[in-house]
């Protein structure tokens, strides 16, 4: 997966001259979190809530009076569109910062924060989070019921050929969420069951279908639970996923520059 599968867009630059208070006030209007800041058209540097907090108000300076290069994070570190999100953790991680400018050929297209990585890949939180908990959605299982269902009714057809290649398919998707989420004991105790499933597959089929009804069991009661939760605090220390598969389908967009009337 590349970084630009998964970037916002448009991205918001600021010039390195324009007042804080102006770029507070677009950030509010916009709904974002930062703003890239540009010298003669180059990005240069970013600017994020965080930084006018601690560097405007903590220290009681006026924001009229304050210009986007004496509070900007700076040198930019940004990575090309075509970086794997894996190589974007690492950056992230290493450098402890939030979010990623997306540039190409010398121009910002987009940005790649936690939170754009994290809804395509929450395998990735413990780069992030080490001592988060994370459990695999509701979503995902959901996707698997129904999965199952279709393979349950091959059975009573007696298709033992489709029966015997869903089964497979979904076995090898359980082996790897659980690898993913190894930390989920529901989702474990589903896999364990349906190990015992798929490792029986030429027992009679009556005996399957009492270990597949188990298993659909088991797994409806976690996924009707899962689908009535959304993404929890990170005070609770479990995160809710959207299924890790799920595409946002965003295109690249040219760069959104601020006017001023």
């Amino acid at each position: 997966m590349k970084v630009r599968e998964i970037m916002s867009t448009p991205i918001i630059t600021e010039d390195e001259d324009a007042p804080v208070i102006d770029i507070a006030r677009d950030m509010k209007e916009l709904g974002i979190g930062s703003v890239v800041v540009t010298s003669r058209g180059n990005p240069v540097g970013i600017i994020t809530e965080r930084d006018i907090a601690l560097e405007v108000l903590l220290k009681d300076r006026r924001a009229s009076e304050v210009k986007a290069k004496e509070i900007m994070s700076s040198p930019l570190i940004t990575v090309e569109p075509d970086t794997t999100v894996e190589k974007a953790c690492e950056l992230i991680a290493e450098k402890r910062i939030k979010r990623l400018p997306v540039i190409e050929n010398g121009i910002p297209i987009g940005i790649v924060s936690v939170r754009n990585i994290l809804s395509r890949k929450p395998e990735c939180v413990r780069r992030f989070y080490p001592e988060v908990r994370v459990l695999v959605s509701g979503w995902t299982l959901d996707r698997l019921e129904r999965a199952l269902s279709e393979a349950e009714k091959f059975l009573m057809a007696k298709d033992v050929h489709s029966y015997k290649e869903r089964i497979k398919e979904v076995y090898e998707e359980l082996r790897e969420l659980v690898g993913f989420y190894r930390d989920d004991k529901e989702l474990r105790e589903v896999y364990d069951r349906f190990e015992e499933l798929y490792n029986s597959m030429e027992e009679p089929s009556g005996e399957q279908r009492k270990r597949l009804e188990m298993v659909l069991r088991k797994m409806r009661h976690i996924t009707y639970w899962r689908k009535q939760q959304s993404i929890s605090s990170f005070a609770s220390g479990v995160f809710w996923f959207r299924d890790y598969r799920h595409g946002l389908g965003k295109e690249p967009r040219l760069p959104f520059k601020r006017t001023r009337p």
